[in-house]
């Protein structure tokens, strides 16, 4: 980092230098990030679009980009999809990443089991000897207490810790849903959840359920959006 602005990273509340496709935090006065820690364009992207002064250093020139600035020239990031759409996004990027992993790790003498606890919002992926049963390795994914559970994501993390390989930073700090959706459990009361359905849908045989119209409006918290049983909107 020499020779670049000092006053400029001096001044900033939080700096991250780049080197190659990742972003290391060089420092933070909030301390919110692991400096040293390794960040993904995404998390920078987000973090810097929601604190003030955030400094990227690139690692192979000599200047310094600040993704909060006045001018477009210097902006980090392109324009911002919503909330709602960056999550639907990683959603979709977990599935599909966790259907990927599970093809290319499953065979006649190895399979892969999921586990799904909603009630602790926990995913245990298992992956176990196809006819002994056996379980060779084990990773587990839980939902911190108030995000929302998103099953996808779960497998997505469950299954990429038991096989040894990293986490995308995206997976784990997916941003909240915003949209309630058919399909959505909302919770409803401190001990209550529902099941939301269409303005016009049949209720559940058993549980809690509301119509999507009123769970937009009394604003309800979606705390499980996995939606498994949806297929559109």
């Amino acid at each position: 980092m020499e020779n670049v602005n000092q006053t400029v990273i001096n001044n900033a509340n939080t700096v991250f230098e780049k080197k190659d496709d990742k972003y290391f935090g060089y420092k933070s006065r909030f301390g919110d990030i692991v400096i040293g820690g390794a960040y993904s364009y995404r998390f920078v992207v987000h973090y810097a679009k929601t604190n003030q002064d955030v400094v990227i250093v690139p690692g192979d020139v000599n200047t310094v980009t600040t993704p909060v600035c006045t001018t477009l020239e210097e902006r980090l990031w392109k324009p911002e999809k919503t909330v709602q759409a960056r999550r639907d996004e990683i959603v979709e990027q977990a599935k599909a990443d966790a259907e990927e992993l599970v093809m290319d790790n499953t065979s006649e003498w190895c399979g892969i089991d999921f586990i799904v606890n909603r009630n602790k919002r926990t995913v245990v992926a298992l992956i176990k000897g196809e006819y002994t049963s056996e379980v060779f390795a084990r990773g587990i994914a839980k939902a911190a207490p108030d995000d929302c559970f998103n099953v996808h994501i779960g497998k997505a993390v469950a299954l990429r810790r038991a096989l040894g390989l990293a986490v995308p930073d995206e997976y784990l700090n997916a941003p909240q849903p915003t949209e309630v959706r058919v399909g959505d459990i909302v919770q409803y009361s401190r001990a209550w959840t529902a099941l939301v359905i269409a303005d016009n849908g049949w209720p559940p045989l058993s549980g809690g359920w509301i119509q999507l119209k009123d769970a937009r409006k009394n604003g309800l918290k979606i705390i499980d959006d996995s939606r498994e049983e949806v297929a559109n909107d």
